[in-house]
C-alpha cells in the first residue's frame, strides 16, 4: 500500500511545486519598465494653494502634462517649454521688468500612472528663489529645490488599460524614486522646470484565475494517474 500512495502522491506534488515556483517566479523574478503619466500646478508664496498658472512680479509659472516609459528604471521629463507646455514638470516665463526675487514657490506633481502609490499620487515641493533682475539679459531668478530623491511604492491592478494610444499602465507591485531639478532664468527668457524618475521597477502579479486553471489542470492531472494506476494493478 505504501508504495502505491507514494506513486500516486508524486505527480501532485510535482504539481504544487510547478504551481508554487510558477508563482514565486510571475510575481518576483519578471520586473519590467514602468509607464508613467501625471501632471503639474504651481504657485508663489507661503501658504498658496498651486494652479495652472501664477505670477510673481515678472516671473509667471505655466503647468503642463507629462508621460513616458522608463528605460533601464530611468525616465528624463525635460521638454522645453510650449504652448501648452507638455513633459516637463511645467515652466517659467521671466520677463526683463526690474525687480529683485524671494521666498518660496511650491510645485504640486500628481501621477496618474503608476496607479495605486501608497500615501496618494500628489506630493508637494517646495523651492526657494533668490534673484535680481535689471534688464533682458542681465539678471536672473534661481528657483533652488531640495535635489534629494523621493521613493514612492506603488500597486497598480489596473492591469491591461490603456490612457493613451500605443502604451499600456502599469501592472503589478513596484517602486520608483523621483526628483526635481534647480532652475536659473535669464531675464526676459522662459525655462522649463525638469525632473527625474530613479530606480523604477514592477513585478506583475499572475492573475488569480490563470493560477486557478493553472491549479485545476495540475489537479486534474493528478488524479488521472491515480485512476490509471488503479486500473493497471485490477
Amino acid at each position: 500500500m505504501k508504495p502505491i500512495t507514494a506513486r500516486t502522491a508524486r505527480p501532485v506534488l510535482l504539481g504544487l511545486l510547478v504551481l508554487t515556483l510558477f508563482t514565486l517566479g510571475a510575481s518576483a523574478a519578471r520586473a519590467d519598465e514602468v509607464f508613467f503619466t501625471g501632471s503639474t500646478l504651481g504657485c508663489f508664496g507661503a501658504g498658496c494653494v498651486p494652479g495652472a498658472t501664477s505670477t510673481l512680479l515678472g516671473l509667471t509659472y505655466t503647468n503642463s502634462t507629462f508621460s513616458g516609459t522608463t528605460a533601464g528604471g530611468f525616465l528624463g521629463i525635460g521638454n522645453m517649454p510650449g504652448t501648452p507646455n507638455q513633459d516637463n514638470l511645467g515652466s517659467f516665463n521671466l520677463s526683463a521688468l526690474p525687480a529683485t526675487y524671494s521666498g518660496p514657490f511650491t510645485l504640486r506633481v500628481t501621477f496618474s500612472d503608476p496607479q495605486g502609490i501608497v500615501g496618494g499620487g500628489t506630493t508637494n515641493f517646495t523651492a526657494t528663489l533668490t534673484g535680481q533682475v535689471i534688464t533682458t539679459d542681465i539678471g536672473g531668478v534661481r528657483v533652488d529645490f531640495d535635489n534629494n530623491p523621493i521613493l514612492f511604492t506603488f500597486s497598480d491592478t489596473n492591469c491591461g488599460a490603456t490612457t493613451i494610444p500605443g502604451q499600456q499602465t502599469t501592472c503589478g507591485n513596484g517602486s520608483f524614486q523621483f526628483r526635481v531639478n534647480d532652475v536659473s532664468i535669464t531675464a526676459g527668457r522662459m525655462a522649463p522646470i525638469t525632473g527625474d524618475i530613479l530606480s523604477a521597477t514592477q513585478s506583475q502579479v499572475p492573475e488569480p484565475a490563470t493560477l486557478l486553471l493553472l491549479g485545476t489542470g495540475l489537479t486534474g492531472l493528478g488524479a488521472g494517474l491515480r485512476r490509471r494506476h488503479r486500473a493497471s494493478k485490477s
